[in-house]
C-alpha cells in the first residue's frame, strides 16, 4: 500500500487529498491539497468569484500525534481579497481559524473536561495558554445559538473553580438538564448579564432569584 493511500485512510481529513508524506525533525509532515475549488473567506464565510486571489502561501496545522511522533498537516492556500475582511487565507474544512486541526482541538477540549490544563499541556506538548484558547474555540463552534429559546423552568447555582473564592454561575434548563449559560461571578450583576441581553427576565423565577441572591 502506498504511503499516501495509507495516510488518507489513517487521517481521514475532510476535503483534503494526500499529496506527499515526509519524515523530518518536526515529525511526520503530511502535504495535502484542498479538493474544493470554491473560494471561501475564512473570516466571514463569504463565497464567490468576487473574492479575488491575492497570493498563495503554505500553512501548517498541528494534528494528533502518531504514537510518539508529531504529525503536521501542510497545505498551500489561496489568499483571498474579501471586500469586508481584507486579505485572508481561504477556509479549510479540517481546521478552525487556528494552527491546530479540528481533531486535535476536539481532543484537547475533551481532556479539559477530565483534567487540569497543566497535565494536558504536558501530554500534548502545547502551551498552557494554548489549552484555554483551544477550549474557547471548540465551545464557540459547538454552542447552540437556540439554547435560550423556550426556557420555562431553570435552575441557578454556582461552583468554585479556583482558590481565592472564584466562582462560576450556571443556569440550567430543567427540561433538558443542560447548562444553557455560564459566567464568572456569583451575584445579582452576574445574573443580570444573563437576563438583559437576550431579554429573558421572564424566564427567571423571582422567588428563586431572591433566594439565590440572599444565599450569596
Amino acid at each position: 500500500m502506498r504511503a499516501c493511500t495509507a495516510f488518507k485512510r489513517l487521517l481521514r481529513l475532510p476535503g483534503a487529498s494526500i499529496l506527499d508524506v515526509a519524515f523530518g525533525a518536526e515529525g511526520v509532515i503530511v502535504t495535502v491539497g484542498l479538493r474544493r475549488r470554491r473560494r471561501i473567506c475564512a473570516a466571514c464565510g463569504q463565497t464567490g468569484g468576487h473574492l479575488q486571489i491575492h497570493d498563495r502561501r503554505v500553512k501548517r496545522w498541528r494534528h494528533l500525534d502518531l504514537g510518539a511522533t508529531r504529525c503536521v498537516i501542510e497545505c498551500e492556500l489561496r489568499l483571498l481579497r474579501c471586500p469586508h475582511c481584507g486579505v485572508r487565507a481561504e477556509a479549510v474544512p479540517w481546521a478552525r481559524r487556528a494552527h491546530h486541526t479540528r481533531d486535535f482541538e476536539d481532543v484537547v477540549a475533551w481532556l479539559a473536561q477530565q483534567m487540569a490544563k497543566t497535565p494536558i499541556a504536558g501530554l500534548l506538548r502545547i502551551g498552557w495558554d494554548t489549552v484555554g484558547r483551544i477550549v474557547a474555540r471548540v465551545v464557540a463552534d459547538h454552542l447552540d445559538e437556540r439554547r435560550l429559546a423556550g426556557l420555562v423552568a431553570i435552575g441557578i447555582d454556582e461552583i468554585s473553580y479556583r482558590r481565592g473564592h472564584r466562582y462560576l454561575t450556571s443556569v440550567v434548563d430543567h427540561k433538558t438538564g443542560a447548562i444553557v449559560w455560564c459566567s464568572p461571578g456569583r451575584n445579582a450583576a452576574t445574573l443580570q448579564a444573563f437576563a438583559h441581553p437576550a431579554r429573558r427576565a421572564q424566564a427567571l423565577d423571582p422567588g428563586r432569584l431572591g433566594r439565590h441572591e440572599r444565599r450569596l
